[in-house]
């Protein structure tokens, strides 16, 4: 348990020092990690919820097990996550996650629905897979 509370407090360490370098389009700002700290937060916390905000088809290529997909350009997005659960932890994510990217615009709507535990994983599912970390693969490639 202590092991956790530490990782969690260096997360946020972490996103605080990093917070500088991915901004949304009305410069909210944006809570970044690494794929490192998203990886040990996702095995070692099971309240931590991977949202990946691409769409099915590149979700099907590839994604983190256990991520929830709900695609950014899909009309619906707003109302679906406005029904998330507020006090979990969000590590959100795209293909690259680029400045003013889907994930930064995905940030920014949670933000304004009042999510607060919100972290951008730098470098997106990219990053993710050239770290050797595993993917779950459901399509064609």
């Amino acid at each position: 348990m202590n092991h956790l509370i530490r990782v969690l407090i260096s997360a946020v360490l972490i996103a605080v020092v990093a917070s500088c370098g991915l901004q949304s389009t009305t410069d909210i700002p944006i809570n970044n990690v690494d794929v490192n700290t998203a990886r040990d937060l996702v095995t070692q916390n099971k309240t931590v919820i991977v949202l990946d905000v691409r769409t099915p088809e590149e979700y099907a290529i590839g994604h983190i097990e256990g991520a929830l997909n709900i695609n950014i350009a899909e009309a619906d997005f707003s109302k679906r996550v406005s029904k998330l659960d507020r006090d979990k932890t969000y590590i959100i994510h795209c293909s690259a996650n680029v400045k003013n990217g889907r994930s930064a615009k995905s940030l920014e709507i949670m933000s304004s629905f009042g999510f607060d535990k919100l972290l951008n994983m730098e470098g997106g599912i990219i990053a993710w897979e050239q770290s050797g970390y595993p993917l779950v693969r459901s399509g064609f490639q």
